[in-house]
């Protein structure tokens, strides 16, 4: 064990007591370390030992801290790992050194933190030129105390404290707000009133949950229409429709519990059903969503919570069941719906991350069994496309040259030989690469023995940066041609990719009939019009958000507000924006139920939810989407102005 010297470190934004207690600014703040290359304070890298804080965060809610590295003098971090910590609770933080080269997006949690995931591009722990330990931004200050830091052979024990911090119900144990539950009787009560209800149909709706308001020609299936003002998409009876949907729609939160079991008030054991409690591996999940429902009904629980669920969307105007639902709800609701393709194909060998190698045998055999999972699904009427993938983690690095990383392996892809032939035929002979690239090859097969892509000069990394679009456009295009030949009803909704920094990962939209992305703003319109600029395509959002710190939990998600309020402001002023736009189809809100309050199987904890543990609507948000779900229409028709009415925006909390 090698300590870590706090005294050596620059504070950027941090004020330290002198005595283990840090206050980091609400604009993020961090303890920096500088020293030699190829260090992490003060000590060699190596990228089989571990740094290690030892922490307890003080703040009234939970925190992001985030563990920076640079390789080069850039202002800002080339990566950055964000880690999740629960409030008033001593967590042990550690990172394997080798996660800086980022190899691995998101990290398997472990014991007592939430979720870790590594952004940026890639550094060398040989070229390491600083590290920092330090807190993302936060509605405001935080302060941690250290406990100890140190450089560590081995991975260290994540032992946890024996405290309490979720009630029997599955609820936030330490503070009290506007709606809790207070008991199981409360609980029962409330739900059974949900069960007898009976559904409310909005005025004007179509049989599909479009809009009778506007008519196509039908085709039997939801299909794409453009009149003189905008796209549309149009139901299987030629209504128009604009997709307003949530996502994971199921009876989830399931929270990870491993390790961190004796952090519940009460874990029932014996007398808990399969369902509520699941092992895989070493990890141990529980559902309080599940189990709540199984307090008030019994066996009969699934059946009372898809009639519950199904009266709602249909109310709320949410016509769309989005990604990650339950199929067998989709089955017995008859609602409109959308499907994500499990399993995106792969190869034994991936060039980086889950990025394949395209150009193999291996990886269009691999994209035609995995498109005939849409067999079953092709003659549906319900489905109005389907998803290719989710946020391909390859993505997160902004301006990665793919091309570049494959050159620098030493594996013998397919991928491989298209590059070094692409050159070949673009400069013919090696003298010709060598003056442009500034190298001396003697051949053209010199290429196959691994590069160090740092070093390539600027015509070097633009001309693989062009072959990378080509690697990007058969990515797609080969499963896209094996699910088309499936299934050639539905529409191609694209890969829901988590952002689109640059042209190259726009290749290969042709396949797509609709581009989707995941857009986590306040306002999308910007972020559509972006989209548009660059594939001049209908575009939908996957995904979007708003918590606030208010009821239960602890974390914002991507997009934080002040207050419940302004989350059901929030949402109407971001559906109004996004339907004014005349390419935006409709988008996706994530999700249907709050994430559990000790966090999912990755540790995200988000109150983001329509309804919470107890399955208790949040009256705000839902009464806005209501009617932000029926004036989308006359937005998008140029019937009415969207609203200005905007929301009060703080700091998220998110990892």
């Amino acid at each position: 064990m090698k300590k870590i010297d706090l005294n050596s470190a620059v504070l950027k934004n941090v004020v330290s007591d002198g005595n283990g207690l840090y206050t980091f600014s609400k604009d993020g703040g961090m303890l920096l370390f500088e020293g030699a290359k190829g260090t992490i304070c003060s000590y060699s890298c190596n990228k089989d030992e571990y740094v290690v804080f030892e922490a307890t965060n003080l703040s009234e809610y939970s925190t992001s801290v985030t563990l920076n590295f640079w390789d080069t003098e850039q202002k800002h971090s080339n990566i950055t790992v964000k880690i999740g910590l629960l409030p008033q609770v001593k967590t042990v933080v550690s990172l394997k050194e080798e996660s800086a080269e980022g190899g691995v997006l998101f990290l398997k949690r472990k014991p007592g933190r939430l979720k870790t995931v590594v952004l940026g591009t890639p550094v060398k722990l040989r070229n390491l030129t600083r590290f920092a330990f330090g807190v993302a931004p936060s509605p405001d200050n935080v302060t941690l105390e250290i406990h100890d830091s140190y450089i560590s052979e081995c991975e260290p024990e994540y032992a946890v404290p024996d405290v309490k911090l979720v009630d029997t119900l599955g609820q936030k144990k330490i503070t009290d707000w506007v709606g809790k539950t207070k008991d199981e009787d409360e609980l029962k009560k409330h739900l059974m009133a949900e069960y007898e209800k009976e559904t409310q149909i909005p005025d004007n709706c179509s049989a599909y949950g479009g809009w009778l308001g506007k008519r196509f020609e039908p085709t039997g299936f939801f299909a794409l229409e453009k009149d003189d003002r905008r796209y549309w998409l149009k139901d299987p009876d030629g209504y128009a429709f604009i997709s307003c949907g949530l996502d994971c729609v199921g009876v989830d939160g399931d929270c990870n519990l491993t390790g961190i079991e004796n952090f519940c008030d009460y874990l029932p054991d014996k007398d808990t059903p399969g369902w509520a409690k699941r092992r895989f591996g070493d990890e141990v999940f529980f559902s309080w969503h599940k189990y709540n429902l199984y307090r008030t009904f019994g066996e009969n629980w699934y059946e009372a919570w898809t009639r519950i669920t199904k009266r709602r969307l249909i109310e709320w105007g949410e016509n769309t069941v989005a990604c990650w639902s339950d199929m067998r709800f989709i089955k017995n609701s008859n609602l409109p719906y959308v499907h994500i393709l499990r399993g995106f194909p792969r190869t034994t060998k991936n060039i980086f991350r889950d990025f394949p190698d395209v150009f193999s045998p291996e990886y269009k055999d691999e994209s035609e069994k995995w498109a005939q999972q849409l067999d079953e699904l092709k003659d549906d009427r319900n489905m109005i496309g389907y998803f290719m993938s989710n946020e391909p983690h390859w993505a997160f690095s902004d301006g990665l040259n793919i091309a570049a990383v494959a050159l620098e392996s030493d594996e013998k892809f397919y991928s491989k030989e298209v590059i070094v032939n692409s050159l070949r035929t673009q400069y013919e002979a090696i003298e010709s690469l060598n003056m442009a690239w500034n190298t001396a090859h003697s051949s053209f097969e010199d290429l196959y023995t691994p590069i160090d892509k740092e070093a390539l000069n600027k015509t070097a990394w633009d001309d693989l940066m062009t072959i990378s679009a080509e690697m990007v456009r058969e990515f797609i295009k080969v499963p896209a041609l094996a699910i088309k030949a499936v299934d050639p009803n539905h529409l191609n909704l694209g890969m829901r990719y988590a952002w689109v920094a640059n042209k190259t990962v726009t290749s290969g939209c042709e396949y797509f009939d609709i581009f989707s992305f995941n857009c986590y703003r306040h306002d999308p319109y910007g972020s559509i019009q972006h989209i548009v600029d660059l594939v001049d395509m209908p575009v939908m959002i996957g995904e979007f958000h708003f918590g606030a710190l208010d009821r239960g939990l602890d974390a914002t998600g991507i997009q934080g507000v002040a207050s419940q309020e302004d989350r059901a402001k929030a949402y109407r002023y971001y559906m109004h924006r996004a339907a004014s736009h005349p390419y935006c189809l409709g988008a996706h809100y994530f999700t249907l139920n709050d994430q559990g309050y000790l966090g999912r199987f990755d540790g995200e904890n988000y109150q983001i939810g329509f309804v919470d543990v107890c399955n208790k609507e949040y009256s705000e948000i839902v009464e806005s989407a209501k009617k932000a779900n029926r004036e989308v229409y006359l937005v998008a028709n140029g019937d009415m102005k969207p609203t200005e009415e905007k929301q009060t925006e703080i700091n998220s909390i998110c990892y």
